[in-house]
């Protein structure tokens, strides 16, 4: 009996633990491979639309809805874009809630017309945020459960089965991550260093310099045009392609399907990555992001 009752005081004690790091949780829908949540500004009674994009280092409010929430503007900044650099009105000293309990005050809001991404996604993109919540809290993105997980950074222990993976600093608070990969007719692998990114729907980017550099693309050879667009709506034409595989820690790809820069629109942004990994591979994953210490924790799903 003695040892039973020792049994659940630790189990009791280390479930406590667990949810006294524990923040709350989200619910989120995926729109062609994009997550998105819900979340409250100012205390305006109705919920927006916002999508979680791991590569935006400022969180985006569509400019209508800023002006529905009748938002104080405070000035003007400018944005660099993968297309060409933005100038947005800006309003600051905003709150932010998602679920009950997860709140980001102070938050400074960044104005832009979101209706060319609501056109393409066939839903409201009210918003896009970023790295201004990954600063703040430990955020999980639970694909199986179908969740945002949020922790406290303070005193937070990590209980998965993933190993760490070391981040890399990138420019506007950004993050990328070691990745092993071997280019069409090459005979040996290169590393590189690529962009988490949440809100790209595809598999792998590898920008104009990382091209070039490399040898990525084969000369002569003819490829399929790839067109598209980001937070900036100026249409870009890129190329498509595989890579033989690509390897981050223990997890191998093969025959993957690519997007090669080689617009000139592209090389005016300043990018320390050589690319971008997208979510058609970091859905393979739960992913716990902890920019506190530097690490992010690739789980594999249970499929």
């Amino acid at each position: 009996m003695k040892h039973i009752a020792l049994f659940l005081l630790a189990n009791l004690v280390y479930h406590f633990s667990f949810c006294q790091q524990l923040i709350d949780k989200t619910p989120f829908d995926l729109v062609d491979n994009l997550i998105f949540i819900q979340l409250k500004i100012n205390n305006h009674p109705d919920p927006l639309n916002f999508m979680f994009d791991s590569g935006a280092g400022v969180t985006v409010i569509d400019t209508q809805i800023g002006d529905k929430l009748d938002l104080k503007i405070s000035g003007e900044t400018k944005i660099g874009t993968a297309g060409k650099t933005l100038t947005s009105k800006t309003s600051d000293k905003n709150q932010i809630l998602i679920g009950e309990r997860v709140k980001l005050n102070e938050s400074s809001l960044y104005l832009m017309d979101l209706s060319h991404l609501s056109t393409f996604l066939k839903t409201n993109v009210d918003g896009i945020i970023g790295v201004d919540l990954l600063k703040n809290f430990i955020t999980e993105t639970n694909i199986d459960a179908g969740e945002m997980r949020f922790y406290f950074i303070s005193g937070f222990n990590y209980h998965g089965n993933a190993e760490p993976i070391q981040l890399i600093s990138l420019e506007s608070d950004l993050f990328g991550i070691p990745i092993q990969i071997l280019p069409k007719g090459a005979k040996e692998s290169i590393n590189l260093v690529v962009k988490i990114d949440t809100g790209a729907s595809n598999y792998l980017t590898f920008h104009n310099n990382s091209v070039s550099e490399n040898y990525l693309l084969k000369p002569k050879k003819r490829h399929k045009v790839s067109k598209g667009f980001s937070l900036d709506p100026t249409i870009t034409s890129n190329v498509r392609g595989k890579v033989t595989f690509a390897k981050i820690g223990n997890k191998k790809w093969k025959n993957i399907p690519s997007v090669f820069e080689i617009d000139p629109v592209n090389e005016v942004s300043k990018r320390k990555a050589d690319g971008l990994i997208g979510q058609e591979l970091l859905l393979d994953f739960n992913i716990l992001y902890y920019l506190k210490d530097g690490i992010v924790y690739l789980e594999s799903r249970e499929k």
